[in-house]
């Protein structure tokens, strides 16, 4: 089976809101982009999600994002992260950093 694979551009306005967060640059920040997958001939397809990697030296945060979807969530999709909370995470790995 076919598959074609379109690597999508990761959304600048999620970067901004992540690099206005107050000394986020002292930790590791990482940007995955997402893809679009298709099983050619068929009507199957897969979006995988954008992936924000931030770490420290001992413990990381992985967050995933969705075009046309400003909202930032958990690995589980569980809920739904805030930039409130995403702020408080921050202030946590830099204690511990």
């Amino acid at each position: 089976m076919n598959v074609s694979i379109e690597i999508l551009e990761f959304p600048l306005c999620i970067k901004n809101k992540i690099l206005r967060i107050k000394d986020i640059t002292r930790l590791n920040i990482e940007y995955i982009a997402g893809k679009n997958i298709v099983f050619n001939n068929s009507n199957l397809g897969l979006n995988e999600p954008h992936k924000i990697i931030i770490s420290n030296n001992t413990q990381k945060v992985v967050l995933l994002c969705y075009n046309d979807d400003t909202n930032l969530y958990d690995t589980e999709l569980s809920r739904t992260i805030t930039i409130a909370e995403l702020t408080n995470i921050i202030e946590c790995l830099l204690k511990e950093n």
